[in-house]
């Protein structure tokens, strides 16, 4: 499998923050992941960075474009005991049946799609009835605050550097028209990371 240098270089600088990801996410995922169980879908799942938060025994399917990440995810699954599959594909495509996941995760990935509706469509349409979106996103900033117009300025060079990333993107807004039966969002100010990502949301949605 070919994977190229742009991959690879983005694999290796997410692999290299892991650390400092857990110091700055745990306590937030582990509340958020709590009782997960069944089926479990993850968009993005990148370096693995989420199974140290997920219990044993579980199944789980990764949809990740980007190939420079399957071996770490397979070597992680297996350390943790974890019925593994990765499927090469964005979120926009999800090669999976309607009404076949228990629960989908999404975390820092929301920002970086390409169509967040169709993305959301896609995750809707997967889970089982009653089933749980959870999520854990940077955002955009309020409206007519500095912080925003520094967003919207440094927006097309973020795009670059994080291969895609928006920073000023309002991503509730396409939660609270997803059609989802209940919708829990909590904002917040994550400390200890790039001011322009400070602005977060969390929270989980039920089909």
């Amino acid at each position: 499998m070919k994977v190229s240098l742009r991959k690879r270089f983005f694999a290796w600088m997410l692999k290299t923050g892991d650390a400092y990801s857990h110091k700055l996410y745990g306590s937030f995922k582990r509340k958020l992941f709590h009782g997960v169980d069944g089926r479990i879908v993850e968009i993005g799942p990148g370096t693995g960075v989420n199974f140290q938060y997920l219990p044993t025994g579980i199944t789980w399917i990764g949809i990740e474009p980007n190939e420079a990440f399957f071996d770490g995810l397979a070597e992680q699954a297996k350390e943790k005991q974890i019925n593994a599959q990765v499927f090469k594909s964005d979120a926009s495509r999800i090669p999976l049946d309607d009404n076949s996941a228990d629960i989908v995760l999404s975390t820092l990935v929301l920002c970086s799609v390409s169509d967040p509706v169709k993305v959301l469509s896609e995750i809707k349409r997967i889970l089982k009835p009653g089933g749980k979106f959870i999520f854990l996103e940077h955002v955009a900033a309020q409206k007519h605050t500095n912080l925003r117009r520094a967003q919207n300025l440094f927006n097309p060079l973020n795009r670059i550097a994080a291969d895609g990333c928006n920073c000023n993107r309002e991503t509730w807004n396409y939660f609270q028209v997803g059609g989802f039966s209940e919708l829990k969002i909590s904002p917040m100010r994550m400390k200890g990371v790039f001011r322009l990502h400070s602005p977060h949301i969390m929270g989980y949605a039920i089909k």
